[in-house]
C-alpha cells in the first residue's frame, strides 16, 4: 500500500492531517532529519507533505533531496508564511497550502487525486 509521509514540527498539524487521511497509511516525522531517515527506509511512500520551516533540515532541503533521490515523489508544501506558498512554483512544487488550513476539503481532494483515489 502506498504511504503518505507528513513532516511537520507542529504536533497539532500532524494529528489533524493524520485524522483527515484516515483512509491512507500515514507516517509522521517531527523534523526534517527524521523525515529523510524515513524516506531512505520506506520505499512505498507516494506523497510527502512537508512544512517549510522545520528544525534542522528544513523543507527546502527536503524538497531538494527528493528532487535528486526520489524524483517520482509527489510533494505538498505547507507553510504559515504566505511568501513561501506564493514562491512554491519556483521550487517546482505544484501543490502548496497555507497554514492554518482554511479549506480541508480542498486539501483532501488534492491528496486523494495524487494517491489515485
Amino acid at each position: 500500500m502506498d504511504k503518505i509521509l507528513i513532516i511537520d514540527d507542529n504536533n497539532c498539524i500532524r494529528s489533524m492531517l493524520k485524522f483527515l487521511l484516515n483512509e491512507h497509511e500515514v507516517l509522521e516525522a517531527k523534523d526534517g532529519e527524521t523525515g529523510v531517515t524515513i524516506l531512505k527506509k520506506e520505499k512505498n511512500i507516494k506523497l510527502v507533505i512537508t512544512d517549510y520551516q522545520l528544525p534542522g533540515i528544513d523543507g527546502l532541503e527536503i524538497i531538494k533531496w527528493l528532487k535528486v533521490y526520489r524524483p517520482e515523489m509527489a510533494i505538498i508544501l505547507i507553510s504559515a508564511c504566505t511568501k513561501i506558498i506564493v514562491g512554491a512554483k519556483k521550487l517546482e512544487i505544484e501543490h502548496a497550502f497555507p497554514k492554518p488550513f482554511q479549506d480541508t476539503d480542498h486539501i483532501l481532494k488534492e491528496i486523494n487525486r495524487i494517491m489515485g483515489r
